[in-house]
């Protein structure tokens, strides 16, 4: 009798240490723009999941998106007052930031997903972390957010003397518009819900954007030839609020750290298993897939496009060691 006295006791006390240990988890907020079934969604539930798992339940991390909080432009008042402790932010907000940042919004600028990630992981990756640091955006792991290319609703051209003449629905954005301009081709900003329709009728020659939203949106069925231009390369970044990092100790930096990089290789290869799928079903839905030819002609075509970014020398320099990087 006595024993089980003490056995339930011990239970007992146990449950309670429990409680304790659980109502004692710090409660954290990360925000990301795409719901659940993305990538990038996906590799930030993987860093509070890991996080949890190193820091043996001392933080427990929520997800929110763009239908619980807001898009990028609503929730950044909120990151910076330390509302928010972790966001991944497009290359948009880190600009205002870092001025120079605005050459990796420039069109041909990497040559794939992979070389992006290849800057980004190396020394000149480094050295723009430690710019958005002094700026208040502590970067933790760069992320793929895809690549940008182009789809035709017939014979797809692939040099650059190719498109002139077509009509090509780009995103309304003055880069992408004088993009293709530069090719002499005829930009539409056409609304997204009605680009489908306008291929189908042969208003539009052409539409672009990553491989994911071709195949949600179902223009493939419309264009069915969808070119690899990488015309547009989206990086992204996992960054933490600056009040979040100062209340860290050294030790739980290294925790957030090594969770962010896990989950920064977590979300690629998510993301690139996705396109391989993607890819697939689309192959056995008809699409042809090709590539660009000459890629240095449509670079050339874009210098009155890259001088406005080229403002300072820092800016400059940026863009030819990412060119000339391999």
């Amino acid at each position: 009798m006595r024993s089980r006295v003490l056995l339930l006791l011990l239970s007992g006390l146990l449950g309670c240490f429990m409680q304790i240990a659980s109502a004692a988890a710090v409660p954290l907020k990360g925000w990301v723009l795409e719901s659940s079934d993305y990538p990038n969604h996906q590799g930030l539930l993987q860093f509070f999941s890991e996080l949890k798992q190193s820091s043996k339940g001392r933080y427990e991390g929520t997800v929110l998106w763009r239908q619980d909080i807001g898009a990028q432009k609503d929730i950044l008042p909120k990151f910076k007052k330390g509302e928010l402790d972790f966001a991944i932010l497009s290359n948009v907000a880190l600009t205002e930031a870092v001025p120079e940042m605005e050459v990796l919004s420039l069109p041909f600028l990497f040559r794939d997903t992979g070389h992006m990630l290849a800057v980004l992981d190396g020394d000149i990756g480094k050295s723009l972390e430690t710019k958005l640091a002094a700026r208040g955006f502590i970067v933790l792991g760069w992320y793929n957010g895809g690549s940008r290319s182009f789809y035709s609703r017939a014979k797809p051209p692939h040099y650059s003397t190719e498109f002139e003449k077509l009509r090509i629905r780009v995103a309304n954005r003055e880069t992408m518009i004088s993009m293709v301009k530069a090719l002499r081709a005829e930009p539409s900003t056409l609304a997204y819900d009605k680009v489908g329709d306008a291929l189908k009728k042969g208003e539009l020659d052409m539409a672009e954007n990553d491989l994911l939203s071709y195949e949600i949106s179902e223009h493939y069925k419309f264009a069915p030839y969808y070119i690899f231009s990488h015309h547009n390369v989206l990086p992204e970044a996992l960054v933490v609020s600056t009040q979040r990092w100062a209340a860290l100790n050294a030790a739980d930096r290294e925790l957030v750290r090594a969770a962010a990089q896990d989950s920064a290789s977590y979300m690629r290869k998510q993301r690139a298993d996705l396109e391989a799928k993607v890819k697939a079903r689309l192959e056995k839905s008809g699409v042809k897939f090709s590539a660009l030819k000459g890629s240095e002609n449509f670079v050339a075509r874009m210098k009155d496009i890259y001088a406005p970014a080229l403002k300072t020398p820092e800016s400059t320099d940026l863009m030819f060691r990412i060119m000339s990087n391999q």
